[in-house]
């Protein structure tokens, strides 16, 4: 509807008839604004509607009876705009003067016949741009400076803290100063912006008017600091400084340098705003480092603890004051035969039996008392095994309270039987000496008990019957001049002279001295030697006496199957060279394997029982090994002598 006349916003003439807006409500709407603004019609131009601040911003009066066009205002507007354009132009106050305005235009109705124009200068917009630019940008800050104790460590959080702190501020500079333990000194900490670089590496805390309170100096004021001489040294136009604390606790303080001149009072909030995050901050970090440090010294506690309990050899019960079972270690599970979780909540007693004196043990635990070592006590595994153990309890009190109480069981069954197989080394090396002494004083009467039967012999005709009698004693004769040669060898210490010794070579010659009796026997010789085996270091005088032994077992053995064969291999193994000696016999029974190297056991009846325990204490002496393998149908014998070592 084409509008009855030109309305402005004074007036109460109605604009339109019926059920629409009159010029009451458009100059309600208008007058509210704070911004120029204009109703027109768009496609002529014509001003309906203008507020105060339209005829105050472009000095036409609102009480004129011409009609108004937007065009004498603002040249460059059209008729062709969208309901939310915006449109950076020109309004023209007289001829000769102009000023730059910011319009944004609102359709009033559907079609768009009547738009609200809304008239800023350009100088107001860019003013309401920076501020809302500025409000976001300190939201952001502001939630950026709540995620500081999210930064991987105090130096990255503190340096962010000031990069926020910087464009919170607008100041050139910011410096961190931190106390420095007992000293009554701050530090400084960290900083941003060079122009701080001139300022104290270390201020005085009692100095005034630097700890207590916010503290502003610009160029020009007398300076009552240190940090404020040393600003003014550096030519800086203004320093604050604020202090950091928390919950009254003091930790430092925060200095920022050249803030903007005209805003610096205002900014000061900022600065302890600021202030309070990097207190928050230190405190955060401070006092997770003390809890990595209180953890750190915990969990070492708890290893050592823990090293001690599993490694030592002693059994550990922990009971809690109900004589009920908390734990076990390791050693007390082997020693007693229970695990942990098969006993936790049990009584002790269930565990521990066998003797009597416990109980009364455990009372005096109750009651504070550490009682006295119990020795060489009775006990049971859980096999029903008995043991000798020492036993000692003592309770764990905190604060006059009894939390545990700790029983030391330490097995001596070991020990035990270690000393009585001491006293029986003692009497075995004794025995030795005794039947050493006794080969030695036995050896010349058999010789002359030889010789005499050698010369009766030869005085008895042919074909006495006698004959027979005297050559059977001869042979016991010759049977026992060898077990006492045996005998003092096996107990008289013997020197060895260790050098390389090529086996190959070595094993050559000596198979080469049994060949006979092997074709005698029918055993078949296989012998390999692999060409990079070292020398082993070893003593050759020593090494012909133990491989003697080793053949003459195994064509023994293979006497009872009628020959066989017989295999001899070399090879290097590691830092040793294998020697194996296999032969196809009947194999050794297994009850007598773990005793064959036991001095005078035998299983031939012709035999000494010293051969086998001659030969280890040889391979022993050159610091080598000894074993065997045998099942029905063959034996190996495997010896292992230190190899020569390349750069030896």
């Amino acid at each position: 509807m084409i509008p009855k006349s030109t309305i402005f916003a004074n007036s109460v003439m109605p604009a339109w008839d019926g059920d629409i807006p009159g010029a009451v409500e458009f100059a309600t709407l208008l007058n509210t604004m704070n911004d120029a603004a204009v109703v027109i019609e768009r496609s002529s131009g014509v001003i309906v509607f203008g507020n105060r601040g339209f005829f105050e911003l472009s000095g036409a009066s609102p009480h004129t009876t011409n009609l108004l066009n937007i065009r004498s205002f603002i040249p460059e507007i059209h008729t062709d705009w969208s309901s939310g354009e915006e449109l950076e132009t020109s309004l023209t106050l007289t001829p000769e003067t102009v000023l730059g305005v910011h319009i944004q235009a609102t359709w009033l109705d559907r079609p768009g016949k009547w738009i609200l124009l809304r008239i800023i200068p350009s100088s107001v917009q860019r003013w309401r741009v920076e501020k809302v630019r500025r409000e976001e940008e300190l939201t952001e800050i502001m939630d950026e400076l709540a995620t500081l104790t999210s930064r991987p460590d105090l130096d990255d959080a503190l340096s962010y803290a000031l990069e926020l702190g910087l464009r919170l501020i607008k100041a050139e500079g910011l410096v961190i100063y931190r106390g420095q333990g007992s000293m009554r000194k701050l530090v400084r900490l960290i900083t941003q912006g060079e122009i701080t670089q001139g300022l104290p590496e270390i201020l005085n805390v009692d100095e005034p008017g630097i700890t207590y309170a916010p503290s502003i100096w610009q160029i020009g004021q007398r300076t009552v600091s240190e940090i404020q001489q040393a600003a003014r040294n550096c030519g800086l136009d203004s320093i604050v400084s604020v202090p950091i604390d928390l919950q009254g606790n003091r930790l430092g303080i925060l200095v920022a340098a050249n803030l903007p001149r005209q805003e610096i009072r205002g900014l000061v909030d900022g600065l302890v705003v600021l202030a309070s995050h990097i207190g928050s901050v230190l405190n955060h970090y401070l006092t997770l480092n003390n809890l990595r440090i209180t953890v750190r010294e915990y969990t070492r506690e708890l290893t050592i603890r823990d090293a001690i309990s599993e490694n030592t050899l002693e059994g550990i019960i922990l009971l809690n004051p109900g004589l009920q079972v908390v734990d076990l270690n390791p050693t007390a599970e082997i020693t007693l035969g229970y695990t942990t979780n098969e006993v936790a909540g049990f009584p002790v007693e269930n565990i521990l039996i066998g003797t009597d004196n416990l109980a009364g043990v455990l009372r005096m635990s109750l009651k504070g008392f550490s009682a006295q070592e119990m020795k060489n006590i009775t006990l049971h595994r859980r096999n029903g095994q008995a043991f000798s153990a020492d036993v000692q309890v003592f309770p764990v009190m905190v604060h006059d309270e009894l939390v545990n109480i700790v029983l030391l069981v330490r097995d001596i069954s070991e020990k035990e039987a270690h000393r009585t197989q001491t006293q029986q080394l003692e009497q075995r090396a004794l025995l030795g000496e005794i039947t050493a002494i006794f080969a030695h004083e036995v050896r010349n009467p058999i010789n002359n008990i030889s010789t005499g039967l050698q010369l009766m012999g030869y005085n008895l005709p042919e074909g006495d019957p006698n004959q027979e009698l005297v050559e059977r004693l001869q042979n016991d004769c010759t049977r026992l001049t060898h077990l006492m040669e045996s005998v003092l060898s096996f107990a008289k210490p013997v020197e060895y002279k260790m050098v390389p010794t090529p086996m190959k070579g070595f094993m050559e010659r000596m198979l080469e001295r049994w060949r006979p009796r092997m074709a005698r026997l029918n055993v078949e010789l296989h012998f390999k030697a692999d060409e990079s085996t070292p020398p082993a270091l070893a003593d050759a005088r020593a090494l012909d006496q133990v491989f003697t032994n080793l053949l003459s077992n195994a064509l023994n053995a293979m006497k009872e199957t009628n020959g066989g064969a017989l295999a001899v291999r070399i090879e290097p193994d590691e830092r040793w060279v294998n020697i194996s000696i296999s032969d196809t016999g009947p194999g050794i029974p297994p009850e007598a394997r773990e005793k064959i190297f036991e001095p005078f056991y035998t299983t031939s009846h012709q035999g000494t029982g010293l051969g086998l325990a001659i030969t280890k204490r040889i391979v022993t002496a050159h610091k080598g090994q000894i074993n065997v393998e045998s099942f029905p149908g063959g034996t190996i014998f495997n010896v292992k002598i230190p190899a020569v070592k390349e750069n030896a």
